[in-house]
């Protein structure tokens, strides 16, 4: 691979750079000649509540379109789920529901829609919204409902999704969860979504008012996809014109993640020894060489419980990767396969008695004894630290001062066994 000189690397950035600029002069030229692109939908709120907002007021056969469930057992056909049997006549449409962007049930089926615009998959917040819909029914209902779930997965444009946190297997029409699965669809603004306002339109042809705020919406949308096409687009032609270049940006990157990742937990390290009583904790941050399943970032132990008298069994905060680059959790650790001396049932009682874990959103695994926040992958976490370090790193002495308590009360259970 060629070697690049530092003023090439910066002609590339600049090149870069002035692209972008020449699609917003474009822009600009548009606008004074009148051909604009306001629209009541972009200026009325951020893009994925506004649209979250818009399409389940149309979804909800009490919605003040007064047209019942037309628009809703349109949205069904065009998406291909009529075989998933949602009685129509008797469903409540919810917004924000526990987090679920849009939740539709008629008291037996559910669906659950994740409206993903800007933002890729993390904290596994499907596998948590289907938990959600779990946790509420009847225990005696329980091997029947994942039957009853529907899931579908709303992005701007088509592509495979191969992986969703705290999902097993992501199938075409399915998702499965352990020994359990529930019905999938991944669905697009660019098709399903202007499909399915096409057809609405032309029912309610004759209903100008009604149309007219529709057409605004598929406007937005039109923009929505269009305006993500040329960014992209002007990335690709620049990428092409620049290949050799990009390729060996392309083979050091990985390199500077770990030494990002090395800089970025030795500061949180730092700093929280700074700010925190370190007689209390051991704080460590572990030199990162290669990101692999359960590399670990960042420690945080007892003092009192490290394992020097606890025959090495004991339990510990800590910042590690799973299946390689995705899934980076934050979460309480098992200090080795020995771990079973501490009944689940009574773990889960402790984490769920503490003021820490109000929303209950643990998970067990094998490893794992608890995790209650997580990213999809390294560059996530990256992308969160630098955009606010102070909040990243107050995050994690805030996790350390609530789970105090619950790690002495843990770690003494652990050593009574």
């Amino acid at each position: 691979m060629a070697e690049f000189t530092q003023e090439q690397y910066q002609e590339f950035f600049d090149e870069f750079e002035k692209a972008y600029k020449e699609y917003e002069n474009k822009v600009k030229e548009r606008r004074a000649r009148g051909i604009h692109d306001y629209n009541v939908f972009d200026v009325l709120e951020a893009k994925e509540i506004k649209h979250s907002k818009f399409i389940a007021s149309l979804l909800d056969p009490k919605g003040l379109h007064y047209q019942g469930d037309l628009f809703l057992n349109k949205f069904i056909e065009v998406c291909g789920i009529d075989d998933f049997g949602l009685d129509t006549s008797n469903v409540l449409i919810y917004r924000e529901y526990k987090n679920i962007d849009i939740y539709i049930t008629d008291g037996n089926k559910h669906i659950i829609i994740e409206n993903k615009l800007w933002t890729g998959d993390h904290n596994e917040q499907v596998a948590r919204y289907i938990q959600t819909i779990i946790d509420e029914q009847n225990k005696d209902e329980l091997s029947e409902i994942y039957e009853r779930i529907l899931v579908l997965y709303l992005t701007p444009f088509d592509y495979v999704i191969e992986k969703l946190g705290g999902i097993d297997e992501v199938g075409k029409d399915y998702l499965k969860l352990r020994q359990n699965q529930v019905a999938f669809r991944h669905i697009s603004y660019e098709n399903e979504i202007l499909k399915w306002l096409n057809e609405v339109k032309i029912e309610i042809v004759n209903l100008t008012d009604l149309n007219v705020i529709i057409t605004q919406y598929e406007k937005a949308v039109k923009n929505l996809i269009n305006g993500e096409k040329m960014e992209n687009n002007l990335i690709i032609e620049q990428i092409k014109k620049n290949y050799k270049l990009c390729a060996a940006i392309h083979d050091n990157f990985e390199s500077a993640k770990i030494n990002l990742l090395n800089e970025l937990f030795s500061k949180v390290s730092e700093t929280l020894k700074e700010t925190i009583k370190t007689n209390d904790w051991t704080i460590e941050s572990h030199k990162i060489t290669k990101i692999t399943q359960y590399t670990t970032f960042f420690s945080a132990k007892l003092n009192e419980y490290n394992g020097k008298n606890h025959d090495g069994n004991y339990i510990y905060y800590c910042i590690e990767s799973r299946n390689g680059y995705n899934n980076i959790f934050f979460g309480l650790v098992r200090s080795n396969e020995e771990m079973d001396k501490l009944n689940n049932d009574c773990f889960q009682d402790i984490v769920k008695e503490s003021d820490y874990c109000t929303d209950k959103s643990w998970k067990s695994s094998d490893w794992w004894a608890w995790c209650y926040k997580k990213f999809s992958n390294a560059d996530d976490l990256i992308l969160d630290y630098l955009s606010n370090e102070e909040k990243f790193i107050s995050e994690i002495r805030y996790d350390l001062e609530k789970l105090k308590g619950v790690l002495e009360k843990l770690n003494k259970k652990l050593i009574e066994k």
